[in-house]
């Protein structure tokens, strides 16, 4: 078997400064020099890239047990905990998912709308006319209290801030390039005290409800009622927060990005908003019925997809493409190479066209930005319904345009891809909610 290529030791030093603020672009650069398969690096820090739709469907769905996450992902446990979904393999795993799922059933999501819409709106009136807003702050903080005000209910709705604050520290540490998050490095023991911060605020919660006799009804409730441990309650939970306002609400300024630069794409929204609901708040019957704002939602995840990098260890030698891949190699798979291939998505991939999802639906393993097959996130629908919501609204009660649109807006961050600079507009309307029949 031939020797899987790969840069040169001596390029290692700038590729890695590189990829730890600019993953996407490195993983770019490595496919489009080295092919569907790459190395990268040298023990303990090695690498091999598998890129393309085939690896996809191989790691996510033809040999998914012979590839474990959490070696490849241990870094997330300074802010997931040892027990989240992410972290598990195996038995374990399927145990923990077939308790978790309920609380993201079809109608749970349904019932959260209202409350999505309640906080996009707090957030819209916010807006000053006339001035200034960084989209992507601001959503940061609305996406952070959707997620507990859903996982929590109303009882922690004040905590929401507490929680992201706490939590903070944790995820700027995940955050880092993996060489720089290990024993003794700076920042990993803030991280622990974030993560004990936030346990110690679902601890008092379940305690509360435990002694009141009442579990409650949202997600936290359906977790106390199964046989889970409160270890493994709190990484549940602790995990789809964290996760939930990271890369939901980079989710929500990429596509508010695009939706404001792009000819005719807000206009185009605008219009299908505006027949479905007219001012009104829309229900998930209503989001359901709007397929250009979800092709709007889909394109910026295909395009800019939070994840651009994941990772799994292969537990067993395999071949893929020509090249032997050893047992105990760290696999990397690259969403966001694959949803920006000229093979796949035509000639114009890396330009933003709501329309193609119109016209066809992607070819399987095409589109990953929540993974895939029966490890896929468990709060997808959650995400697309915040991100949704955000457009309906947006389009609905203001008028936007960017504050700077000669800048040039890059990627960044490791475990949620951000726009760096965040996605500052200036609001030059905008409907509030006292004046609106």
């Amino acid at each position: 078997m031939p020797r899987i290529p790969g840069p040169p030791v001596w390029q290692l030093p700038a590729l890695a400064r590189e990829g730890a603020r600019h993953p996407h672009e490195t993983s770019q650069l490595l496919h489009d020099r080295y092919g569907p398969v790459v190395h990268l690096g040298f023990w303990p820090a090695a690498y091999t890239y598998l890129f393309g739709r085939e690896a996809n469907e191989l790691i996510l769905s033809q040999r998914p047990d012979e590839f474990t996450w959490r070696e490849a992902l241990r870094a997330l446990e300074a802010i997931d905990g040892p027990t989240a979904l992410v972290l598990s393999d195996g038995a374990e795993h399927k145990r923990r998912r077939r308790l978790v799922q309920p609380a993201f059933g079809t109608r749970r999501i349904d019932a959260a709308v209202p409350i999505v819409v309640e906080e996009v709106d707090a957030a819209i009136d916010s807006f000053p006319v006339g001035g200034e807003v960084d989209v992507y702050a601001v959503y940061r903080k609305t996406v952070r209290r959707i997620v507990v005000r859903v996982l929590f209910g109303d009882g922690l709705a004040g905590q929401a801030d507490a929680l992201g604050e706490a939590l903070e520290p944790a995820i700027r540490f995940v955050d880092r390039p993996p060489q720089l998050q290990g024993p003794g490095m700076p920042g990993r023991r803030a991280a622990r005290r974030a993560r004990r911060r936030a346990d110690a605020i679902v601890d008092a919660e379940m305690a509360r409800r435990r002694a009141a006799g009442d579990l409650g009804s949202d997600v936290l409730g359906v977790l106390l009622a199964t046989e889970l441990t409160d270890q493994e309650r709190r990484d549940q939970v602790v995990s789809l927060i964290a996760a939930g306002y990271d890369t939901t609400s980079a989710a929500v300024a990429w596509t508010v990005l695009e939706l404001i630069r792009t000819p005719g794409a807000w206009d185009k929204a605008r219009r299908e908003v505006e027949d479905r609901v007219g001012q009104a708040a829309p229900d998930a019957d209503d989001l359901r019925a709007m397929p250009y704002t979800a092709a709007v939602v889909n394109e910026a995840l295909r395009l800019w997809p939070p994840a651009v990098l994941s990772g799994r260890r292969a537990s067993s030698t395999f071949e893929f493409m020509g090249h032997t891949i050893r047992e105990g190699s760290i696999v990397l798979f690259s969403p966001y190479v694959t949803q920006r291939s000229p093979a796949d998505w035509g000639t114009d991939a890396d330009y933003f066209r709501p329309e193609r999802w119109l016209e066809a639906e992607p070819a399987p393993f095409t589109f990953i930005p929540f993974g895939g097959a029966y490890r896929k996130c468990i709060g997808f629908a959650l995400a697309l319904t915040e991100i949704q919501v955000a457009v309906v609204r947006l389009v609905q009660r203001t008028d936007l345009r960017l504050a700077d649109p000669g800048r040039t807006v890059r990627g960044t961050g490791l475990s949620a891809m951000h726009p760096d600079g965040g996605v500052r507009v200036r609001v030059d309307q905008r409907q509030d909610l006292t004046t609106r029949q």
